[in-house]
């Protein structure tokens, strides 16, 4: 197991155990994001996407995953109930704000914003509540307050790569079949990361579409019977 998933399990159980935000390293997300790819890398040099090492390393990366997505979860939970006591309360704990992220900042004041504003438009009170909530916000404003939440699970843990042009439907279609081939499964699959990045769980009977070289593993090892459909 990696020293780097040790270390954001510790995180979890730090912001289990606390009552408040823990702190944490402000690079952890993007070297999660880099842990990843590199294990993502090394299950694809594997021929055989079924052998002992690469469900090890498949497990692995979604073990990483899991804890990099409970390690925000956990944390958001927590700044909303700051914003909740802040409003009603008018209790504002800098030091605990001090250990938000830049993003989870931006988060934090905007939910506080918006809460002042649906509570003076319910009430008829405009400007009251977020009056004193801008107000409040101001202090300790960081200059990065403009950064975007780019640690979110579709823009930080999905590799999707550059956009491709548009092909012509023709040309595009011809492309695919290059690469994948359609097979029919003779026997249940564990689960496994295919060449093309995706994580399959196959069962006997199932007809699906898989990138070339994992097909052709399968069907040496006759697991799956390559086919062909007929338009």
């Amino acid at each position: 197991m990696s020293d780097f998933l040790n270390d954001i399990r510790l995180i979890v159980w730090n912001e289990k155990e606390s009552g408040k935000l823990s702190e944490i390293p402000g690079d952890l997300f993007r070297n999660g994001q880099k842990s990843l790819e590199e294990i993502q890398a090394r299950i694809r040099e594997f021929a055989n996407p079924l052998s002992e090492e690469a469900a090890e390393l498949l497990d692995q990366y979604h073990s990483t995953r899991e804890t990099l997505n409970t390690i925000i979860k956990l944390r958001l939970k927590k700044i909303l109930k700051l914003a909740e006591a802040q409003i009603e309360e008018r209790y504002y704990d800098k030091e605990e704000v001090k250990l938000m992220l830049p993003p989870e900042r931006a988060m934090f004041d905007a939910v506080c914003r918006e809460i002042g504003v649906c509570r003076d438009t319910l009430m008829g009170e405009p400007g009251g509540e977020a009056a004193v909530v801008k107000e409040v916000i101001k202090e300790d404003l960081p200059a990065e307050i403009g950064t975007p939440f780019d640690f979110g699970e579709e823009a930080f843990f999905e590799d999707e790569g550059p956009v491709a042009p548009a092909a012509p439907e023709e040309k595009a279609a011809a492309e695919a079949t290059d690469k994948t081939a359609v097979v029919l499964m003779k026997q249940d699959v564990p689960g496994f990361m295919g060449l093309d990045g995706r994580t399959y769980a196959l069962e006997e009977e199932d007809i699906v579409t898989l990138p070339k070289g994992n097909a052709e593993v399968l069907c040496e090892r006759n697991i799956a019977l390559n086919i062909r459909l007929i338009k």
